[in-house]
């Protein structure tokens, strides 16, 4: 079966690595994969690397029409079977190429967890009342993305969730390279949060989760944040203010992110908005990290549901927040017992292979 996954920027977030996972574990047995980008990033470069066919064509909003026309002139020479879009501009433009070439069925990926407002509301609403209806199937990451999808005027009966995966790694092996690295005590406790400086990241509350803890516990911890974005500056004048450098450690982009979590106690999300089914998290959850989440997107699927193995608290709840960060820092029992239940979850809820065939199935 050909299989064109399109996206507009090939960067290097969790949808670019959900479309990486589902080319390299469906091909070349199930799927002959091909790829459709408008910016080039990372992921473009490892589809390069790989060998799949790849077309550049510009999706902005006014050349939604020339963009259609190009990518159907690209199905026909390839004889695409599917157009698996990722977001809903990609979609609108692989259900616009049908009238071009309509051979291809559409399959379409929302990662969004958006509850729209306004004017923009209206619009996205009826646009998906519209189109819609005539893809073949959608697929959402995590039950609130089904909810707000049917919210935000998406067609019901084309909706199935099928949750983001992961490939289980059995029992996580620790590793001390980061605690050498930052210089950090054999009882630090060290929690961990791979999120970029944005605002819907919540770093900001994060770390006044960080101040209330320091006046709180005896214990020397660590905060690990890997990433970077325009709000690095300000959260980082904001930790100095706060006097809680020592206990808040800021490495920007790393690629050692396994090397990371297992040195690590426990994972931290702290996104008031805009979370789908988080990659960092499944990630942390196979290397055996009980997690502290927020209330929004996956994050209740991922740490409470059929198998808890964390706790989740509304964002902005800074004494909750610390509360439960604190519980697992002073309660060695409890922090094992949750660590056995994410590895233990991953391999029965979030395994890539079964996973990713469910997605397959999506397709025929």
């Amino acid at each position: 079966m050909k299989v064109l996954y399109l996206i507009n920027y090939a960067g290097k977030a969790g949808t670019e690595k959900y479309v990486e996972n589902l080319v390299r574990i469906l091909s070349p047995d199930k799927i002959e994969p091909f790829f459709a980008y408008n910016t080039a990033g990372e992921l473009s470069e490892k589809m390069a690397a790989a060998g799949v066919p790849s077309l550049q064509v510009n999706m902005d909003k006014k050349s939604v029409f020339k963009a259609a026309k190009k990518l159907a002139g690209y199905c026909r020479e390839n004889e695409i079977e599917v157009i698996h879009a990722q977001y809903p501009r990609e979609n609108i433009i692989a259900l616009l190429s049908r009238r071009y070439y309509d051979k291809p069925k559409i399959v379409l990926t929302n990662h969004l967890t958006l509850r729209l407002n306004g004017f923009s509301s209206l619009l996205w609403r009826q646009l998906n009342k519209h189109f819609t209806p005539k893809n073949h199937c959608i697929i959402a990451v995590c039950n609130e993305g089904r909810e707000i999808m049917i919210e935000n005027g998406v067609a019901p009966d084309r909706i199935k969730v099928i949750f983001n995966g992961i490939e289980p790694s059995g029992e996580p092996q620790k590793s001390a390279a980061i605690r050498d690295e930052l210089g950090l005590s054999p009882d630090c406790f060290i929690m961990t949060i791979f999120a970029r400086f944005a605002p819907e990241k919540g770093l900001g509350f994060l770390v006044d989760v960080l101040a209330k803890l320091k006046a709180e516990v005896s214990r020397p911890f660590c905060c690990i944040i890997c990433g970077d974005g325009e709000l690095f500056g300000k959260i980082s004048s904001k930790i100095d203010s706060l006097d809680i450098s020592e206990n808040c450690r800021l490495l920007g982009y790393r690629k050692d992110t396994s090397e990371i979590l297992r040195g690590s106690d426990i994972y931290l999300c702290s996104s008031m908005c805009n979370e789908a089914m988080s990659f960092a998290i499944l990630e942390a959850m196979n290397a055996g990290l009980p997690l502290v989440v927020t209330d929004v997107g996956g994050n209740r699927d991922l740490a409470e549901a059929k198998l808890r193995c964390g706790y989740v608290l509304p964002y902005g709840d800074v004494e909750g927040f610390a509360g439960a960060v604190r519980e697992l820092m002073e309660e060695p029992e409890t922090l094992d017992k949750l660590s056995s239940a994410a590895t233990e979850k991953v391999e029965k809820y979030f395994n890539l292979y079964k996973l990713s065939q469910d997605v397959y199935n999506s397709y025929k």
